[in-house]
């Protein structure tokens, strides 16, 4: 019997369920609805889209940490699960930067006119939930949760409609972020549930 490669499974399946809170869900899906309502109902502003997101991470660390440490305890992974996830936080930045340059890019080819422009043009509708559905990929590599795979196909999907509809770049946003949310909220009240706080 392999012990360390035991310990391992054991491990990933207890990292894995470390995140099966719903409440990352939650905030990705209320992001994603906040930002899709600004684009559609705002489109003025949707330069400020991003702040919502950059004002809600902060909660995001301490609640999880008074909702789950509190039912399950603070969990303490080992050196290479650490190194993993430090790696997979740069893959994160890494990809934000990449996001970037894509849409500084992507405007550039626009402003440049011709063909280019007329193909930006077509495939604009859709072009923020494409670049988002990339960053849930990510995420789902990071957290290793399959359903971060199916919120991007929500995410391209909406883009597809989004594109031969025609219509407002925000409506794949707001579908996609309620869909997300409602699962997120699922979640955490089964996990509530299963989880209740032990009496003192």
């Amino acid at each position: 019997m392999d012990v360390n490669r035991d310990l391992e499974a054991i491990e990933r399946d207890a990292y894995r369920a470390a995140y099966s809170d719903g409440i990352i869900d939650i905030f990705v899906g209320l992001s994603l609805l906040v930002i899709g309502a600004i684009w559609i109902w705002a489109e003025d502003y949707g330069g400020l889209a991003g702040v919502f997101p950059a004002i809600v991470i902060p909660s995001l660390i301490p609640l999880r940490k008074k909702v789950v440490e509190a039912r399950g305890g603070y969990v303490k992974w080992s050196a290479p699960r650490r190194r993993w996830e430090q790696r997979n936080l740069l893959g994160i930045f890494g990809a934000g930067v990449a996001t970037f340059l894509l849409g500084i890019g992507a405007y550039l080819m626009f402003e440049s006119g011709g063909s280019n422009r007329d193909l930006l043009s077509d495939a604009a509708p859709g072009m923020l939930a494409f670049i988002l559905a990339l960053l849930a990929i990510v995420l789902g590599v990071m957290m290793q949760h399959w359903r971060y795979f199916a919120y991007a196909a929500v995410l391209v999907a909406g883009g597809v409609f989004a594109v031969i509809d025609d219509s407002n770049p925000g409506l794949p946003l707001f579908l996609a972020g309620v869909a997300i949310l409602v699962v997120g909220v699922v979640m955490l009240v089964r996990y509530l549930r299963a989880n209740p706080l032990a009496e003192v």
